[in-house]
């Protein structure tokens, strides 16, 4: 899975999230919405390659949590 933040803010941004997403063994999600803003923000002032930002694979494991059965 290779998107773009454009693709992922499409992808994610005004749906209805469920509660509690587990994102890996270590993580859960209770507040997509203000997870997603949190993220997208830190993905927005990252400099640099953005495969190294822990903003954008939080997204990308979000975005994997919740399209799974899709």
């Amino acid at each position: 899975m290779e998107l773009t933040p454009e693709q992922l803010k499409e992808a994610l941004l005004g749906k209805k999230h469920p509660n509690n997403i587990r994102i890996n063994p270590a993580a859960v999600v209770i507040d997509a919405d203000q997870f997603l803003a949190i993220q997208f923000d830190m993905v927005a002032r990252h400099k640099g390659d953005l495969q190294r930002s822990a903003a954008w694979q939080r997204l990308r494991e979000f975005y994997i949590a919740t399209n799974e059965n899709s």
